[in-house]
């Protein structure tokens, strides 16, 4: 067992009604960290609306415009990997706007939070390979509890002392990894959502100092809800274009 290869895209599993409560050895849909006894996967909406393939052609799409980038040099290009762009796509998805710092509440046993542990539960491995930084405990630089449940002794301490940190279902970090971008956190958040912290934003512009590191234009990153709905608008009219 280990860590999967950085090439390999997680996609949220489908879960068709017709089959939901019944075991398909030969196509199982594996796990799905998202759903919970607070949070049923049938509470994020229809599976009619499955938005798993827009989420997909948009990471290939960024993909293919940071591996073809015109800020790469030959010589940068031919050391260029899918794998290692991916991996740079992940790791900004949570790493700036500022940087997300997690606590995890009720997903980890006891017995695999000591770092020594050699196999990363998988929370903190999505968490870490989206840029984001695992705390231990609650502290005033938490700004987000990631809970199996509400009314936990970290998301009460979250509340009481750190004005301001969000408290989400796990569903909203796994929606961060399924689709590469930072999601909205209203929709999976426990409770009434706090005010946004005021934080300084500072635009990075692609250049050849950092063109390694970026491999690319990232500055719809910061907030893919709006270019996602364009994105998929832009689809939908190309393939009933096609169609026609």
């Amino acid at each position: 067992p280990g860590n999967p290869p950085k090439n390999l895209l997680l996609v949220k599993p489908y879960h068709w009604k017709p089959f939901i409560g019944y075991a398909d050895v030969n196509n199982a849909s594996g796990n799905d960290l998202s759903e919970s006894d607070d949070f049923p996967v049938d509470n994020m909406g229809d599976k009619e609306d499955d938005v798993q393939l827009l989420w997909t052609a948009d990471v290939l799409r960024r993909l293919h415009e940071r591996y073809y980038s015109s800020v790469l040099s030959k010589e940068e290009r031919e050391r260029v990997t899918v794998p290692s762009v991916l991996q740079s796509m992940r790791r900004e998805t949570l790493l700036r706007f500022p940087r997300v710092k997690v606590v995890f509440s009720g997903l980890i046993p006891i017995s695999k939070q000591n770092k020594q542990f050699q196999i990363r539960p998988q929370v903190v491995r999505y968490a870490e390979e989206l840029g984001a930084e695992v705390l231990p405990k609650i502290s005033h630089e938490t700004t987000h509890v990631v809970a199996a449940r509400d009314g936990s002794e970290k998301t009460k301490q979250a509340r009481k002392e750190v004005p301001g940190c969000y408290i989400v279902h796990t569903s909203w970090l796994m929606e961060c990894f399924w689709s590469i971008t930072r999601r909205d956190v209203r929709p999976h958040h426990m409770g009434p959502v706090p005010e946004q912290r005021a934080v300084s934003i500072k635009k990075n512009v692609p250049s050849k100092d950092n063109a390694v590191l970026l491999l690319g234009n990232d500055e719809e990153e910061s907030d893919g809800s709006e270019s996602e709905d364009d994105f998929a608008a832009d689809l939908e009219k190309e393939m009933m274009t096609k169609e026609r």
